[in-house]
């Protein structure tokens, strides 16, 4: 079983990005199939599941202090399986949203073990390494999820529900690989995790998804408006993001070794550039390449968010604070398509190249931001 204990935690990686993008490539196609409903409505199938996921995460991380963790995952994926196979089978919008529902509960129940198992079983420099491998193996299962499902909806959308039988496979590995994690004396009990260190990465890690969920939920619609292809497309589109966040974790270490204290502006401005030539993008080509700049950009920046909440956290309260910032990255995700929405009724400019413009902008500004906070801290230390 000791052999069994890293796969059963990464398993757990998988199903995080495709929770919610395995859907993104056939968006243009569920709009379709409920062509009396608002656009907003349509991206919600995206976006819901994360909504849902929140209550859930916190409700999850709370519980684990006293009940058996391994528990709290098969439960959730249970209810992961159940919520992700049944959408295939709505009749309606509602019942769409009902099902997406029910998968963000059961991920909700799990998504705080996916990075917390690891700051149970490993210490140091392991940690890192297994944070990295922990958000590559989560966009491996992105590149998957969105490969098959944009092939998948070129014959009927409701055929990519099926990637979520993967869950299936995850459910017998946590049953027969995944140990408790060992308890943790409580120390530091006056101790909570909510400061402002918590607070600011938090707040960071929903600054940045709303920028990274803007490319998440109008690739497919923006590839089919510029004719330059179908949702299987979109599929490979999406799978070059999660490809480069795949990347990313492969490589974390590498890249905190020669970038060190400037590593999170570098890797800001790596989305920003990616971001800006999705804008100017008029052949797919150029989408893959400014999709793959963006993944590697959010997944460089992701495993460092959750290395800095577990520093910052008594150990015995990793998932509660994992959870906290794990639940401003799913808050971002849903507020991202009302946003922009907003933003595009501001500037009067409903352009998806506008959106991609404003988001390269945005990020420049945050990457030089950073870059000079971090470089007069440097000189005052001196």
């Amino acid at each position: 079983m000791a052999n069994m204990v890293k796969p059963a935690i990464l398993s757990i990686s998988l199903l995080v990005i495709m929770t919610g993008n395995t859907v993104s490539p056939a968006l243009a196609d569920i709009s379709e199939a409920f062509p009396h409903n608002s656009s907003a409505l349509i991206k919600m199938v995206l976006t819901l599941p994360s909504f849902a996921i929140i209550p859930f995460s916190f409700i999850s991380a709370h519980v684990s202090s006293f009940v058996n963790k391994r528990k709290i995952i098969i439960a959730g994926l249970v209810i992961y399986i159940i919520g992700g196979l049944s959408s295939g089978f709505s009749r309606t919008i509602y019942e769409l949203l009902f099902f997406r529902g029910i998968l963000g509960m059961g991920m909700g129940l799990i998504m705080p073990f996916s990075t917390s198992l690891i700051a149970d079983f490993y210490r140091g420099t392991e940690r890192t390494v297994m944070m990295g491998l922990s958000n590559a193996v989560s966009n491996l299962g992105g590149i998957i999820a969105t490969l098959i499902a944009g092939a998948l909806a070129i014959y009927n959308w409701r055929y990519i529900f099926i990637v979520y039988s993967i869950a299936i496979l995850v459910l017998i590995l946590i049953f027969w690989g995944l140990p408790e994690p060992p308890k943790k004396s409580i120390r530091d009990k006056n101790r909570y995790p909510i400061n402002f260190k918590i607070f600011f990465v938090a707040f960071l890690a929903f600054i940045l998804n709303i920028a990274f969920y803007s490319v998440i939920t109008n690739m497919s619609l923006f590839i089919k408006i510029q004719n330059i292809g179908n949702s299987g497309y979109s599929g490979i589109a999406m799978s070059f993001i999660t490809l480069g966040g795949f990347i990313s974790g492969i490589v974390l270490r590498h890249v905190s070794k020669l970038f060190k204290r400037i590593r999170v502006p570098f890797a800001v401005a790596t989305m920003s550039l990616g971001f800006l030539r999705l804008s100017y993008a008029y052949n797919l080509s150029s989408i893959l390449i400014g999709s793959f700049m963006i993944g590697f950009g959010i997944g460089t920046l992701k495993p460092i968010l959750f290395l800095k909440s577990a520093e910052f956290t008594p150990e015995h309260l990793n998932a509660v604070s994992i959870s906290i910032v794990s639940n401003s990255i799913l808050l971002g995700k849903f507020v991202s398509p009302f946003f922009i929405d907003y933003l595009n009724k501001i500037f009067n400019n409903t352009s998806y190249r506008f959106i991609f413009l404003s988001m390269a902008i945005f990020l420049g500004c945050g990457a030089i931001t950073s870059l000079l906070t971090i470089l007069y801290c440097i000189n005052k230390q001196h």
